[in-house]
């Protein structure tokens, strides 16, 4: 499975909102959406056959989303993940995590199975992204919420295991995108953080 297909499939990070079909509540971190059958079928790409493949191979991997988090950003102290999702149609299933620190942004890739950093690189400045891309991790720097947090919030939310996350900013304002595997079901829940108090 390509990137690209990943990508749709898991709604990473700097893609357009989705609309809202449900809703639930978290803390105090500001309000979760639930989203259910996330993905688009419109895409031939996205066949059924391809996205159950995916989920198996998640379904059977060792290492959390969350665990995988916690080692990209001990890589480099201070910094915040932006980005994070599973690949499961690599030889090696992986975690692709994208991490923000003094204007740069790192991709790594942590085997699923034995948490191993399998790479590491320099994926741009924060000024080399689009404007929509600068504008959402400039809102990072703006809220306490981190993606760990989101993360552990979607889970409980959802009721499952979390397989992407990624960030969203819309009219000046962050989302946190998480998608979570529960049960048979994809759900995308979407939390809007309350920004810093000055």
């Amino acid at each position: 499975m390509t990137r690209k297909v990943l990508v749709a499939l898991m709604l990473s990070c700097w893609t357009a909102l989705s609309p809202v079909v449900a809703r639930a509540t978290a803390n105090d971190a500001g309000t979760a959406q639930n989203h259910t059958n996330a993905p688009s079928a419109d895409d031939p790409a996205l066949s059924q056959e391809a996205i159950d493949r995916e989920l198996a191979r998640f379904r059977r991997s060792e290492v959390s989303l969350h665990r995988a988090l916690r080692i990209a950003e001990k890589i480099h102290p201070g910094s915040r993940t932006a980005d994070i999702s599973f690949e499961g149609g690599l030889d090696v299933p992986v975690y692709k995590v994208r991490t923000l620190r003094s204007g740069q942004v790192w991709e790594f890739d942590i085997d699923s199975s034995t948490a191993k950093v399998l790479n590491s690189v320099l994926f741009s400045t924060v000024e080399g992204l689009s404007e929509s891309d600068r504008n959402s991790l400039a809102a990072l720097n703006g809220v306490t919420l981190k993606m760990s947090d989101a993360i552990r919030i979607a889970e409980r939310s959802a009721a499952g295991r979390a397989i992407s996350g990624g960030l969203v900013s819309k009219d000046g304002k962050l989302a946190f995108i998480v998608v979570v595997v529960s049960g048979k079901d994809l759900k995308q829940v979407t939390l809007e953080p309350t920004p810093r108090r000055r």
